[in-house]
This record gives C-alpha cells, structure tokens and sequence, in this order.
C-alpha cells in the first residue's frame, strides 16, 4: 500500500513539472518547499533535470532545515552537480544546516573551480563563525588545495580582528604559513593576515620575506605588513653585544685576528650610528670577556658565541658574532645574529661576503649593509 501511495505521488509529481511554465517545473517545487513537503521535494528531485528546477528544489530544502535527507542531499549536490549554479545554490543553502559535515562540505568548496562556489562557501562559512574556526585552522595548514588554505587563513585573520581570545593562535599560523608554504597566494594571505592582526612577535618574518620571498607580491606584501606594525616599542629595542670575530685561523694568522677586531669595530659603529638596535659599550663588553677569560672561559665555543656564559652578565639580548677567514687568496667574512634567551638565529640576519686582499674595504661594507638590513 505505501509503495502504491509512493508510486502515485511521484506520478503526481511527474504531472505538475510537466504542465507547469515551460521554464520549468519551479512554481510547483516553491509550493512545496513552502509546505515543508520534504517528501515532494526528494522526488521532485529525482524527476527534475533542469538547472532551474533543482535550484529550486535546494531552496526549498533549506526551508526544512532540520530534515536530515534534506542536508545530505545539499551537501552531495555541492560535490557531485556539473552545472555551477546548482552548486551556488546549494552552498548557498548548506549554512541553514548544523554538523561538521556541513563545515567540511563548505570548506571542500573553497576550492571549487567555479569562482562564485568559492565566494559563496567563504560567506557561509564566515556566517558560521567559531563553529567554523578549529576546521579552519586545519585547513589552513593541512589542506592539499592551496585556494582552500590562502582562503582559510584570510577567514580566520577576519574574524581575529573580532575576537581576541582566537587572535594567539591564528597568529601563530600565519606565521607558520608565512615561512613554509610554498604556494605564493598562501604566502600572500598569511603575509596580509600578520600586518591585519599587528601580529608583533612576526616582525622578524616579514623583514625577511619583504627581501627574500620569491614572490614579489608577497614581498610587497610583507613590507605593507611592516609599516602596520608601527616602530618598534622602546621596551622591545634589541641590545646588541658586537664580539670580535673569530680568527678561522686558530690564531696563526695575526692578520685574520686583527682584521677580526676591526671589522667587529666597524661593524658596532655602523649599528649605533644607524640607531636600528642599542649597542653595548665597547668598554662594556671588553669587561665581561676580560670576566669570561678569568674563569676559563672562551667567547666562542666552536663556531658559535658562549651565549650562556655571556648571558649572565645580562649586557646585551641580542649578539652579533661571526668569523674571518682565508683560503688561499680569497677571504670570506660572515656574520650572524642570535637572540641570548632562545640561542636562535634571528631570522634574515646571517650574512657571508667573499672576495679577494684588495677588496677588504668593499666587503667590509657590503657585510655591514646586509647586517643592517636585517633590522627594523
């Protein structure tokens, strides 16, 4: 009996989308979306076949929300409907619906070829706000499909700007895409995402990539991000400790150690005289090596500064160190700059120039500019 009821009903159906308006079937599946006839509109569906009419069908699904045939059926005809409209129209819809799968479904259609799908599905998804947010963070960063993680991070940037308790973590990954993505739209968006949130912890960051990402959008970018940020804070200033560079040749080479200190020298007068960090005195530092010394103790232990046994004299946050060598004719200077608390690089601040006797005054100039590019 119910299968005869169900027979009749499609016939029914059937009936109206045949003599309804030649553009379709639309008017009769309106009426049923109004009456909530779910029933009608699943086989409407399956009798349909024009564009229109299951446009049609979608918005009067979304009218019954809660149904649950309805939602699994808008969710596949995101996915699986060749014709674009059809696929607006149903990512237009899903937002009336609840459950992740809904999200997933949104957030799988960022990257739809079509780019109205795409503008839709972001919409939805930035209607749903923080019900949207943990599936977003792990699209921005785990998404195979790079429109879907630039699309996730400049969703997420927006909605930090209004919510401060989300702000740290999205933050941290626009950082973490900023540096590792290599998609140049992903860059671009994490780049703009930090200057929008006035992310300060990624100042050093965009310094680098305002003069060494690839792309020269997101070099513009990174430094349009910079200027956002403002000056530096005072309490924020780097204290910068400039040692004597290590002599490559273990002290053989009394022209190496010489050119060492000189070039240490150098290179702390044109910090101090650019004002982009406070430079430890010199007489400052001559007296916690002298300390050092006392103890048994070496500037350097192998290639990098004795950072903690430096640390405790607490005259500097930052160290500028580095080495001069020669091999054969040709001499190489290189310079780095460590952060004492983390003994990390500061990001973009090494340097390596190399050239012959007779050009030592150009490359002493050459190190010291690229050292200065690495501040802000």
């Amino acid at each position: 009996m119910v299968k005869n009821e169900t027979q009749m009903k499609r016939l029914l159906i059937l009936g109206l989308l045949l003599v309804a308006c030649r553009g379709g079937g639309t008017s009769a599946i309106q009426k049923m979306g109004r009456e909530h006839d779910v029933d009608g509109l699943l086989l409407a569906w399956d009798e349909s076949e024009s564009p229109a009419e299951r446009i049609a069908v979608i918005d009067g699904l979304a009218q019954s929300p809660d149904d649950e045939r309805g939602r699994t059926l808008v969710e596949a005809a995101v996915v699986d409907q060749p014709a674009p409209e059809v696929r607006v129209a149903a990512v237009r819809a899903l937002p009336r619906y609840e459950g992740e799968k809904v999200i997933a479904t949104l957030i799988g259609a960022l990257g739809d070829p079509w780019p109205a799908v795409r503008s839709t599905a972001r919409a939805g998804l930035e209607s749903k706000s923080q019900a949207a947010h943990a599936a977003l963070l792990e699209a921005a960063t785990q998404s195979s499909h790079h429109i879907v993680r630039a699309t996730a991070l400049q969703i997420l940037s927006g909605a930090a700007r209004g919510i401060a308790e989300i702000r740290p973590w999205v933050g941290r990954a626009l950082a973490e895409q900023a540096k590792k993505d290599d998609a140049p739209n992903v860059r671009l968006a994490a780049v703009e995402g930090l200057g929008l949130l006035e992310v300060q912890s990624a100042r050093g960051i965009l310094l680098e990539l305002s003069k060494t990402d690839a792309d020269s959008g997101v070099r513009i970018a990174a430094e349009r991000s910079l200027q956002k940020l403002g000056d530096r804070p005072a309490d924020d200033t780097a204290v910068v400790a400039v040692l004597p560079l290590r002599d490559g040749s273990d002290g053989r080479d009394p022209e190496l150690l010489r050119l060492g200190r000189e070039l240490s020298e150098y290179l702390a007068a044109r910090l101090a005289g650019a004002k982009v960090c406070q430079v430890v005195d010199r007489e400052k530092l001559e007296t916690a090596l002298a300390e050092l010394k006392k103890v048994g103790r070496s500037v350097y232990d192998g290639d990098a500064p004795n950072a903690p046994e430096l640390g405790r004299f607490k005259i500097a946050n930052q160290l500028v160190y580095g080495s001069v060598s020669r091999q054969g004719p040709v001499y190489t200077l290189i310079v780095n700059r460590m952060e004492v608390a983390t003994l990390q690089l500061v990001p973009g601040a090494s340097a390596t120039v190399t050239g012959y006797r007779a050009d030592l005054d150009q490359l002493k100039v050459e190190l010291a500019e690229r050292l200065l590019a690495g501040f802000r």
